[in-house]
C-alpha cells in the first residue's frame, strides 16, 4: 500500500525549467485574514535554521509548505472544505486517521501529513494537502479534479497541534514556494512571476503576528476550552462574576505589548490593561479580565480590543462585542 508521507527533512528550493501548474488557486474554503490565516511558511534556508520567503521567521526547518490555520476546533466541526488549487489526477491519499492532534513525531511515525491527499499535474508537479480531517475525503485514487473542486474537509489528524491545511507544491519531490515561484526574483518578498493566482497573491499579504479570534468570558477561560468553541458567546448574564476578554493568535516575539481594554454601553471604561510579553511564541493565548462592581453590571453592549504593538511595525487589533441581560 502506498504510504503518503510528509518527510521532515529538508529539500532544497530550487528553480526549475519545466512549467508548473499556473495560476494556483486557494486551496481551502476561507477569507484570508478573517477565518483563515497563513501562519508557516515554505523554509528557504538550506542550513540548519529556518527562514520563509519574506526573510522572516514564520517557518520552521525543513518546512515544505503552507500551513492555512482555521479559527479553532469549533470551526474545524462545522466543517471547512479543502480544495483544489490546479487541475489534476488524484495521485494517493489517506483517510482514517484521528482527529487528535499529536506533537510526538514517533507517535505518527511516517504518517506526519495525517489524511492526504497527493495530485498529479504532469510533468513532475505534485500538490499535496496534509491533516486532513478523519472521513471527509470526497475523491478516490484516479479520480480527474478540477481547479477548485472540493476534495475533503481541514482536519486534526497527523503531526499537528491545530486545525488547520498543510498545503505544498513540489517539482520531482522537491518544494517550490507559490510565493516565489521559478523565475527568481528579489532575495526577500514574493518572486517575479508567483504561482498563485493574482487575486490570491493579493488576499494573502506578509504579516508578522496574526490575531486570529478573541471573546468575552464569564470566568477565567482555559485555552483548550477556547478553542473548543465554549467561550464564543454573543450574550452573557449581567450577575456574570468578571468578564475575561482572551486572545488567540500566532507568532509573537518577546517585547511585544499586548493592550487589552473593555467598554461599557456608557463608553466608561471596564478594563485597560497592558501585558508585556517576555518570550517568542508560535501560538499562544492570553485573557485579562475585570471584576464585577457590586450586584450586577450594567445591562447593553460592551466591545473588548485587544491590540498587539511590536516596535517597528504597524498595531494589529481584533474587536468583539457582546450583549450583557
Amino acid at each position: 500500500m502506498w504510504v503518503l508521507a510528509l518527510a521532515l527533512l529538508m529539500w532544497p528550493v530550487v528553480e526549475l525549467g519545466a512549467q508548473p501548474p499556473g495560476g494556483l488557486q486557494l486551496p481551502i474554503d476561507c477569507r484570508p485574514g478573517v477565518d483563515c490565516w497563513p501562519v508557516r511558511y515554505v523554509d528557504h534556508d538550506p542550513g540548519p535554521g529556518a527562514r520563509d520567503y519574506a526573510c522572516g521567521t514564520l517557518t520552521e526547518d525543513g518546512h515544505k509548505g503552507i500551513d492555512f490555520a482555521i479559527r479553532d476546533q469549533a470551526a474545524m466541526v462545522a466543517g471547512v472544505e479543502v480544495r483544489a488549487a490546479a487541475a489534476g489526477i488524484v495521485d494517493a491519499l489517506r483517510d482514517g486517521m484521528a482527529d487528535q492532534g499529536m506533537s510526538d513525531p514517533a507517535a505518527v511515525a511516517d504518517k506526519e501529513c495525517g489524511n492526504g491527499i497527493r495530485l498529479d499535474h504532469g510533468d513532475g508537479w505534485t500538490t499535496w494537502y496534509c491533516h486532513l480531517r478523519r472521513g471527509s475525503v470526497m475523491v478516490a485514487k484516479g479520480d480527474p479534479v478540477a481547479a477548485g473542486q472540493p476534495l475533503a474537509l481541514v482536519g486534526l489528524s497527523g503531526q499537528t497541534t491545530f486545525p488547520h491545511l498543510h498545503f505544498d507544491l513540489r517539482h520531482d519531490g522537491n518544494p517550490v514556494d507559490p510565493f516565489v515561484g521559478t523565475a527568481g526574483g528579489p532575495s526577500c518578498g514574493p518572486g517575479a512571476q508567483p504561482l498563485w493566482r493574482a487575486d490570491v497573491l493579493a488576499a494573502l499579504p506578509y504579516r508578522p503576528a496574526t490575531l486570529v479570534h478573541a471573546g468575552i468570558a464569564p470566568t477565567p477561560p482555559e485555552a483548550v476550552d477556547a478553542r473548543r468553541g465554549y467561550h464564543d458567546r454573543d450574550v452573557l448574564a449581567v450577575t456574570s462574576r468578571v468578564l475575561e476578554l482572551w486572545v488567540e493568535g500566532y507568532w509573537v516575539e518577546a517585547g511585544d505589548r499586548l493592550r487589552f481594554s473593555i467598554q461599557g454601553p456608557d463608553q466608561a471604561p471596564v478594563l485597560a490593561h497592558t501585558v508585556a510579553l517576555d518570550r517568542n511564541a508560535m501560538r499562544w493565548f492570553q485573557f485579562a479580565g475585570a471584576r464585577r462592581p457590586g450586584a450586577a453590571w450594567p445591562a447593553g453592549t460592551y466591545t473588548g480590543k485587544v491590540t498587539l504593538e511590536r516596535n517597528g511595525a504597524e498595531p494589529v487589533s481584533l474587536e468583539r462585542v457582546v450583549e450583557l441581560r
